[in-house]
């Protein structure tokens, strides 16, 4: 019997079977194959369940290159996402294969999978410092309307009393943006670029010195969670850990990374799930466990698997009972042990490749004539 070809299945099949598992990019190069693949995957709710199914892996920047993300989960390698030259560009946020970029004091949003990119305009606020982003999200209100959560500094030259920031959401490709209160005067804001909220259960979850604050993206209204009545001191921050909400409490001496779970979200219960202790990792090379001067950066790749940043430039492999799997690689095979090697720094970003487009890709591409090129390129 002969080899049966994608041609002789039902067209519904390989819609919904075969071309929904594959990459981003494959879909892209299967819609030049037939006009109705074309059409089927170009449905809204096939770009969404496209989506879903892409592994979603940590971004790690690489200095003096370009932003990468882990190659796939139980790799040790990095595939590169982009490049720049010679300016560095940082990963400021991420949302549904969707990211925003800085550079100097521009921004920009584009979807590597596809390679649209386009300038990000924030507000404008006089006698402001240049802005920053906050988050980045999807209004669940609106499935097709991306919004991004602005704070403005205002300047203190001359000014006698402390200002608070101002927080601003404005719509991806509007021009209206609309003046939120942040529930409690902070000194300081948690800016995307290092602390990114995690989105679970159509809100946004920042972990803060007094406890949790909590945006709903749907309302835009903020409310406050506990942590763990038994956690005290040490350092806290949230990540999604296979759908739920997961806790990390890093202990004083930055040796120890206890993870908690909320196990009933209503009822803000919490389950402790493991803890990772360095000491006992038997890494090889071992760790050097005298650099530690901060708490390490840690991020799951799956419900089994974590990347942690320890001392600055050893990004290691692991899994959730310490045993150690080994060092993150760069596209180049050089260990991140090896001084020689460009710093891998690991990001509390993710990217889940998607084929998502926006309106404001349609608008640059007619006016790319007139436009700039963007600070790098983008090699996904």
């Amino acid at each position: 019997m002969p080899d049966t070809m994608p041609e002789d299945l039902p067209e519904w099949l390989v819609v919904d079977e075969i071309l929904v598992r594959l990459p981003p990019k494959d879909v892209l190069r299967c819609r030049a194959v037939r006009k109705p693949w074309r059409a089927a995957t170009s449905t809204d709710s096939f770009i969404l369940d496209n989506h879903r199914r892409q592994p979603s892996l940590p971004i790690i920047e690489q200095h003096g290159e370009g932003i990468s993300c882990l190659a796939a989960a139980g790799d040790h390698k990095i595939r590169p996402v982009l490049r720049y030259s010679p300016d560095p560009v940082s990963s400021i946020a991420a949302c549904d294969g969707l990211l925003i970029l800085s550079h100097q004091s521009g921004f920009y949003i584009c979807n590597p999978a596809t390679r649209k990119c386009a300038p990000l305009p924030p507000p404008s606020r006089p006698g402001c410092w240049p802005p920053n982003v906050v988050a980045f999200y999807r209004h669940d209100a609106s499935p097709r309307e991306y919004r991004v959560l602005w704070v403005f500094a205002a300047q203190m030259a001359g000014r006698t009393t402390y200002e608070p920031p101002r927080y601003f959401v404005l719509p991806v490709g509007s021009d209206q943006p609309r003046c939120i209160q942040w529930p409690t005067v902070l000194q300081s804001y948690p800016a995307s670029s290092d602390f990114p909220p995690v989105h679970h259960r159509a809100a946004l979850h920042w972990a803060l010195s007094l406890g949790i604050t909590v945006l709903d993206t749907v309302t835009e209204t903020f409310r406050h969670m506990s942590y763990p009545a038994e956690l005290q001191g040490g350092v806290f921050s949230l990540f999604d850990l296979g759908g739920d909400l997961a806790l990390r409490h890093t202990s004083g001496d930055c040796l120890t990374q206890d993870i908690w779970v909320l196990q009933d979200y209503d009822a803000e219960t919490w389950a402790f799930r493991y803890r990772i202790d360095l000491r006992a990792m038997e890494a090889s090379p071992p760790l050097d466990l005298t650099v530690i001067y901060f708490a390490p950066m840690m991020v799951a790749i799956n419900e089994r698997e974590l990347l942690i940043q320890h001392g600055g430039d050893c990004l290691l492999h692991c899994d959730i009972e310490g045993v150690f799997l080994g060092y993150v690689e760069s596209q180049d095979h050089e260990s991140s042990l090896n001084r020689f090697a460009k710093r891998l720094t690991l990001t509390r970003h993710r990217l889940q490749e998607s084929m998502i487009s926006l309106p404001l890709f349609e608008t640059r591409q007619e006016d790319a004539v007139h436009e700039k090129k963007p600070p790098f390129t983008i090699v996904l």
